[in-house]
């Protein structure tokens, strides 16, 4: 048996006997303890003894022999699965070893962060119950390259169904040897269709930076303890060349480390709050803020970049500059996550649970909401049709094989071959080809750009923003 306290264990009897029709007078020669005088116990201590009683029982008469630590394991996640909280879990050793493999920074798998609810929160009638969500594909990796974003729902894994996998196990079977190919089944909206990615060595990226311009430009990837410092080095190489302004992109990050955000909200906001944290204690509610000094000057303004795949961290930033009016939000609504998890150890074992809810300086509670941006701009969708005509053409290797023949990029080459597709039928438009052609460039590329002005609406809307003022 684990070595963990029998006292946690007890607690699982609430989901045990709602499930077994549990019945103390049922167990035959046994004495029940809860018909003991039970007035100064409160009702976790009558659910040890249920528990204990239960599970004794167990023990005593089932026909073969038990693994206890596998009972141990599978009444630990019952506990966290009733809670009914996509995000609070418990992980045992071996699962966290793969979870600690994923945060060193290096692993084999198409490179996206999913989010995956317990199997016993299935609503049949709503498929972010039962399937695995792409919160954001990494810039550059598989998924990114395979055409996946913000919000795609997979339903099978190598035809398999993920309805029953906790996203532990989903993170499982989308991890696999480098050079293996997995097979997605993607819902989309009202369609839905197959995808192949190759799986990759895939380094987790934190911040991209470049100069737009007379501009800063800070593509926050996730927030860890190292993303202050990245921040910061990106605007000392700003300042040595002067900018007039800070863009600051949030788009497809997932979140991380609050403290990491609050850290890089203190470089913008002098003696501002940045978030409240409420927890089931009101006496421990923390108001969050910053200090007197900045590192950006109050008249250098900040356009800050959202879409639907900007979660947790990434919405306590977004939140507090446009609270505390310091920065312009543009984009599309972000994804709505304003709960706070714990990850804590237990033995060799770690669990992660819902501890608090933040709201943003102004009080807003922006769970399953988002925060809406000042000037809306949204990413036009491809069709059924253009989806399916993408997929064919990366299946077929098109862009691949053209990128392979004409190693340097040559845009006249490059005209010629998109009016090639086109006369041959492609549904795709001229600036969907054109950006399909520059991410196989770009995955050649040893330092991949920034930012791609060519293609990216939103960031020319941030751009004509900072020119004009409107």
């Amino acid at each position: 048996m684990k070595k963990q306290s029998f006292s946690y264990i007890a607690v699982f009897v609430v989901v045990l006997a709602g499930a077994l029709g549990f019945c103390a007078s049922c167990v035959t020669s046994s004495p029940n303890p809860v018909e003991a005088d039970l007035s100064s116990q409160d009702e976790i201590d009558i659910t040890m003894e249920q528990l204990e009683l239960l599970y004794r029982t167990i023990d005593d008469r089932f026909l073969f022999d038990i693994d206890h630590d596998e009972i141990y394991d599978s009444m630990a996640k019952a506990l966290f699965s009733a809670l009914d909280d996509p995000y609070s879990s418990y992980t045992t050793e071996e699962e966290s070893q793969k979870i600690t493999d994923t945060t060193l920074g290096v692993y084999g798998g198409i490179g996206a962060y999913i989010s995956k609810p317990n199997p016993d929160s299935v609503d049949m009638q709503d498929p972010e119950t039962y399937m695995i969500t792409i919160v954001s594909p990494f810039v550059g990796s598989p998924a990114y390259r395979a055409g996946l974003h913000a919000g795609d729902l997979i339903s099978h894994v190598d035809g398999e169904e993920v309805i029953e996998l906790t996203v532990e196990e989903a993170s499982g079977v989308l991890r696999g040897e480098p050079g293996t190919v997995v097979v997605l089944t993607i819902h989309r909206g009202s369609s839905s269709f197959d995808v192949r990615i190759t799986r990759e060595i895939v380094e987790i990226p934190t911040v991209r930076s470049d100069k737009l311009g007379p501009y800063g430009y800070i593509h926050i990837l996730e927030f860890t303890p190292y993303t202050p410092e990245k921040v910061q080095e990106a605007i000392a190489a700003f300042a040595e060349t002067g900018f007039k302004a800070l863009i600051i992109d949030l788009r497809s990050n997932p979140g991380g480390s609050v403290d990491a955000g609050r850290q890089i909200a203190d470089m913008f906001l002098s003696d501002r709050v940045v978030l409240t944290m409420e927890t089931r204690k009101p006496e421990e509610t923390q108001v969050l803020g910053t200090r007197k000094n900045t590192l950006i000057p109050q008249e250098i303004p900040i356009v800050l970049l959202i879409d639907n795949g900007s979660a947790s961290t990434s919405e306590i930033l977004a939140g507090a500059l446009k609270d505390n009016e310091r920065a312009t939000l543009i984009g599309s609504t972000s994804f709505g996550k304003g709960l706070v998890q714990g990850v804590f150890p237990f033995g060799k074992d770690i669990f992660k649970i819902t501890i608090a809810r933040y709201l943003t300086p102004s009080g807003a509670d922006i769970h399953k909401i988002g925060i809406e941006p000042d000037i809306t701009v949204e990413i036009p969708e491809l069709t059924e049709e253009q989806i399916e005509n993408y997929i064919s053409l990366t299946e077929q290797k098109t862009f691949s094989d053209f990128v392979a023949s004409n190693p340097v990029e040559d845009d006249a080459q490059i005209t010629a071959f998109i009016q090639s597709l086109i006369d041959e039928g492609s549904l795709l438009s001229e600036r969907y080809l054109r950006r399909f052609i520059r991410m196989e460039y770009e995955y050649l590329m040893d330092v991949p750009p920034a930012y791609d002005l060519d293609f990216d609406i939103q960031l020319n809307r941030a751009v004509e923003y900072l020119n004009t003022g409107e």
